[in-house]
């Protein structure tokens, strides 16, 4: 393969990380494309990239590696569009780095004989400010030796540390994601505002309870690292959560709340296969409780 040359495709939050990883591990990015013209702009001037464009056609033809950092629903289509391009794909490579796509996205790409891969990098991107993906976990996905070989070599530059991935695994994988980071920060969100409507300080309260739970959590395992009502069949505690919300529900009329309300029975009664798994069984208060949540959620 001629010297690599990498065309960065999207411009969003997780481009700005990527391509500052990029440039200081001394790749070469000579090109970002974006739909918005302005957004492919600001992140070629913001890493001194000489060329952008929201035109496909105007990635030079010694381009050979083109990352996709598009919106996980435009990938597809970007493919596509990418590969109904005049230019001879047999040495090129094609990575995307969604969570939740897997390859058969890049089939258009496949068929023009580019080898195609894809890298979940398992961090969050809550902006375009750049964050250090140094050490970060990335999901390896690839049937093509050399899209896996590149790869490889590209995550050691990165210093990311990657696993191999089957594309079947790859939505489940996302899901969990979700699980240990987008719904831990809803949680905490609900936390929040529950205590800071009270004229408390959150974080003050929070910060130690939250990080030891996460200790015990990959310390023990998150069965063992359970606590609290749900743990210790405290049916008496969880109906006095709910009598305390559905009486603010009635005083305020918060529909933030009436969620608030329903995600909190949902997820006691997912804590409850958690105390199944911690002890083998439910007991009767914890029963009970399930009985008492079920009916709480009609």
């Amino acid at each position: 393969m001629t010297k690599q040359k990498i065309a960065i495709i999207g411009a969003g939050k997780l481009a700005n990380s990527l391509t500052s990883a990029l440039i200081k591990s001394g790749y070469d990015v000579p090109i970002v494309i974006s739909r918005k013209l302005s957004s492919a702009k600001s992140l070629a001037k913001k890493f001194s990239i000489p060329h952008h464009s929201n035109n496909l056609k105007n990635i030079p033809s010694d381009v050979n590696i083109f990352f996709i950092t598009v919106q996980d629903g435009e990938i597809q289509k970007t493919a596509k569009a990418l590969s109904g391009l005049k230019r001879n794909f047999n040495e090129s490579i094609c990575i995307h780095f969604s969570g939740v796509e897997n390859i058969s996205a890049f089939k258009s790409l496949s068929m023009e004989g580019c080898a195609v891969g894809s890298l979940h990098i398992i961090r969050p991107f809550p902006s375009k400010d750049v964050v250090d993906i140094v050490n970060s976990p990335a999901s390896v996905e690839a049937k093509d030796n050399r899209a896996l070989v590149f790869l490889n070599q590209l995550c050691n530059k990165l210093k990311l540390k990657p696993h191999r991935i089957t594309s079947d695994q790859k939505v489940f994988q996302h899901i969990a994601a979700v699980h240990s980071s987008n719904f831990l920060v809803g949680n905490l969100f609900n936390a929040f505002s529950l205590i800071s409507s009270k004229s408390n300080t959150p974080k003050d309260i929070f910060r130690k309870t939250t990080q030891s739970a996460l200790d015990n959590v990959f310390k023990l395992s998150p069965a063992k690292a359970l606590s609290g009502p749900i743990d210790r069949g405290d049916v008496h505690t969880i109906r006095k959560h709910l009598d305390a919300l559905n009486a603010e529900i009635i005083k305020t009329k918060s529909s933030h709340l009436k969620l608030l309300r329903k995600n909190y029975i949902i997820q006691s009664i997912s804590l409850l296969e958690v105390v199944k798994a911690k002890y083998g069984k439910l007991s009767k208060n914890h029963l009970e409780m399930k009985k008492f949540l079920l009916k709480s959620l009609k």
